[in-house]
């Protein structure tokens, strides 16, 4: 493959990924990505653009703003550079398709979604919704397995549902539900095992990982939408090598 084209994907990544930043940061006033500014959230100052370039500004900036010295969030480059290796993965897989637009489109809107759900803990739900609609939409038009969606969607959503019902909301929120039918309707039966598999098992790790560190109990609430949203990724882009992986390794 062209090293010009995954090339021009990251960058890509990177430049969309500073614009979700953006969009995160103003989620709850949407009206402002166009009418306002950028600027430090310690002294409001207006950045120009030369502090704008993805991941070269917070590293010549050495994380700080120009201005008054105050500390960037570690946020911005993580995004800018963890969209741009999305965009380089989905383009190597997928090349020069309809599925690869599909694609960046749905996991760029996932991508807000995650990073909200961590800072605040709540699934942004008209945000959500829209990109089950797209799920679903995008389905039905690359003409995927309909079959497999359903199944798909029965073990994603199904399973995550019956999680909220029994725990009374305890264990993960309802939101999550809407992720998993997502999960669902990206990744098919075969992958949709493969996804809430890793999810749960990333999850795990995470979260023990979590109460070591920050000396919390086994009820800290760790948001659950980020694990599944990356789990969907790695499905998407790997399942089905996954999954024929342990296919041999049964058969063999």
């Amino acid at each position: 493959m062209n090293d010009l084209n995954w090339i021009t994907f990251l960058i890509l990544g990177l430049i969309i990924g500073s614009f979700l930043n953006v969009v995160i940061l103003r989620m709850d006033d949407l009206k402002t990505i166009v009418t306002g500014r950028s600027h430090c959230q310690s002294c409001q100052k207006n950045l120009r653009w030369i502090d704008l370039i993805p991941l070269i500004s917070f590293a010549i900036l050495r994380g700080k703003c120009r201005y008054c010295g105050g500390k960037i969030s570690l946020q911005y480059p993580l995004v800018e550079l963890v969209t741009g290796i999305m965009y380089t993965l989905i383009f190597v897989v997928f090349g020069f398709s309809l599925a690869t637009l599909f694609y960046i489109l749905i996991f760029s809107l996932l991508m807000v979604v995650a990073v909200y759900d961590i800072k605040t803990q709540y699934v942004p739900e008209t945000l959500v919704w829209i990109i089950l609609l797209l799920s679903l939409f995008g389905g039905f038009v690359g003409h995927f397995d309909i079959i497999k969606m359903f199944f798909g969607v029965l073990i994603g959503g199904g399973l995550l549902a019956s999680l909220v019902l029994i725990s009374k909301e305890k264990w993960m929120g309802a939101g999550d539900i809407k992720i998993g039918i997502i999960l669902g309707l990206l990744t098919g039966l075969e992958r949709s095992i493969v996804a809430v598999f890793i999810a749960f098992l990333l999850g795990s790790i995470v979260g023990l990982i979590y109460i070591y560190i920050a000396k919390k109990t086994i009820k800290a609430a760790l948001p659950f939408a980020p694990f599944l949203i990356f789990a969907t990724l790695v499905a998407v882009i790997w399942g089905n090598n996954i999954v024929n992986w342990y296919l041999g390794q049964i058969i063999y």
